[in-house]
This record gives C-alpha cells, sequence and structure tokens, in this order.
C-alpha cells in the first residue's frame, strides 16, 4: 500500500473515531439543553460520521480503482478534515 493512501485510511479511521465521540458530545448537551444549535450539530456530526464511514469503506476494499496521483489529495483530504474535527472538539470542550 502506499503510504499517502495508507495514510489517507488511517485518518479517515481517526476522523470516525473523532465524530463517535462529537456525536455522544452533541447527543448529550442536547439532551440538557433542546437547543436547536446543538441539534443541527448533531446533524452534521451523524452525516459526517456516515460520510467517512463509506469513505473508509471505499479506501479499504475498492483502493485498487483509485489512481495513484490521487493519493496525495486523499491524504490532504482527510488530514484537514481531521484537523477541522480537532478544532471543532476544542471549541466544544
Amino acid at each position: 500500500m502506499d503510504p499517502l493512501f495508507f495514510v489517507a485510511t488511517l485518518f479517515a479511521a481517526l476522523n470516525v473515531i473523532l465524530l463517535t465521540g462529537l456525536i455522544y458530545l452533541y447527543a448529550r448537551i442536547l439532551r440538557k439543553t433542546r437547543a436547536g444549535y446543538s441539534a443541527g450539530l448533531l446533524i452534521f456530526a451523524v452525516l459526517l460520521f456516515f460520510h467517512n464511514i463509506v469513505t473508509l469503506f471505499a479506501y479499504t476494499f475498492m483502493g485498487t480503482f483509485y489512481s495513484d496521483q490521487l493519493y496525495p489529495v486523499l491524504a490532504v483530504i482527510t488530514v484537514c478534515e481531521f484537523g477541522g474535527l480537532i478544532a471543532l472538539i476544542k471549541v466544544t470542550l
């Protein structure tokens, strides 16, 4: 496996883990406050979670269909998403 493709797959898996934590946090906040903003964040996190599950599946089982030239782009996308999720967790806590 190409190292950049491995990085993309690894960070997609890390994104799933981070989003699981965010979903838990947002659901807990929503139960306490019933705020519409928290409901929106929960919906956002759930949809992004499903996106990352599909992405992880595609990288794992359909990686041979991707061109080698896409690997840097896929790695950058998943690493940037990871950074955004870290920032979102930081402002949530």
